[in-house]
């Protein structure tokens, strides 16, 4: 495993606190219904759950704020919601995270993503989304990135989260890098199948093997085709960073062409992969953020994202786990 000097990881960890970061992107709601599964139904060959608790967390957009936050850092986060209780729900677990919503916009016509999982006995049994795919108007666009335009000069960095569900877009993509640019800040993203090929110009950009896969146009079976793939993307977008997010592989770094780094899983269990991405680009762009090198920030997400992962259901990493874990596999 990749190490960092044990008082340079300090200084990076002490200063990823207070940095602030825009994020803007889907936000959602996610719903757990929690059970037992004892019998089969006699109405079909199907399992009867029976309900013990009923739990919200933040989705999307709202997992990467909610992962930054955790890791102390101030957030604003941009997003469209409907008018509906979903939505207050998301407004108050956002207040509850003290996550700035001036950005939060509702749009009448449109409701608010919600993804329910039944679990029984740790095991997921079905998934319910309830969504509109659709792009956002030309309207709710503007106002959406006239609120992101207001925090962009006091932020250290914006964070795209592209969950495909509408709110994200080519002209948006292009307002945002051009904005970006003018504040000199980075702008990082966590993409989408259909957008791929519009985040021309940004900062960082984190697939994992399948968007990865689908955004180069080849498929990919071993390392070479991984190193062949990241390079398209350099040549397709013009990205500064490609960070791939591999699964029980850990994760691979091209600061260019001709630069990769492979950064070994850090995981010690693994429960559940829901919103480790989320977690990988938070906690990498803010590491960036605070100082650290493409390298250190990759490989304090790593281990982040290893905490993650060994819960059920997407998760955030407080900053005082991430720095004791840091310490212990990652400190020389």
């Amino acid at each position: 495993m990749l190490k960092i000097a044990r008082q340079r990881l300090n200084t990076i960890l002490d200063a990823m606190r207070g940095k602030t970061i825009a994020v803007i992107g889907d936000l959602m709601l996610d719903e757990y219904i929690w059970g037992v599964v004892d019998r089969i139904s006699p109405e079909a060959p199907v399992p009867v759950v029976d309900i013990k608790e009923e739990t919200f967390r933040l989705g999307g957009a709202g997992n990467v704020a909610k992962n930054l936050t955790s890791l102390g850092a101030r957030v604003h986060i941009c997003s469209i919601v409907g008018q509906d209780r979903p939505r207050d729900i998301i407004m108050d677990m956002l207040s509850e995270q003290d996550i700035a919503t001036a950005g939060v916009l509702t749009d009448p016509a449109r409701r608010t993503i919600v993804k329910t999982r039944v679990i029984a006995q740790t095991q997921q049994v079905v998934r319910i989304d309830k969504e509109n795919r659709d792009l956002i108007g030309d309207e709710v666009r503007a106002a959406l990135m006239a609120s992101l335009k207001q925090v962009m000069a006091g932020a250290q960095a914006v964070i795209i989260s592209d969950y495909g569900k509408g709110v994200v877009s080519r002209e948006l993509i292009d307002s945002i890098v051009e904005q970006a640019a003018a504040y000199g800040i980075l702008v990082s993203v966590d993409p989408k199948e259909r957008n791929f090929p519009h985040y021309k110009g940004v900062g960082l950009i984190t697939p994992n093997t399948k968007e990865l896969s689908i955004g180069a146009g080849m498929p990919i079976q071993n390392e070479d085709d991984i190193r062949r793939a990241a390079s398209r993307i350099f040549d397709m977008l013009g990205c500064g960073m490609v960070l791939v997010t591999r699964g029980a592989s850990g994760m691979s770094l091209f600061q260019d062409r001709a630069t990769h780094t492979h950064i070994p899983t850090a995981a010690r269990q693994v429960f559940d992969v829901t919103g480790a991405g989320d977690t990988v680009i938070a906690c990498f762009t803010l590491a960036l953020a605070a100082g650290a090198t493409p390298i250190e920030s990759a490989i304090i997400a790593n281990c982040a994202a290893g905490i993650v992962v060994g819960e059920i259901g997407a998760a955030s990493v407080a900053w005082e786990d991430l720095r004791t874990r840091c310490l212990e596999e990652i400190a020389l």
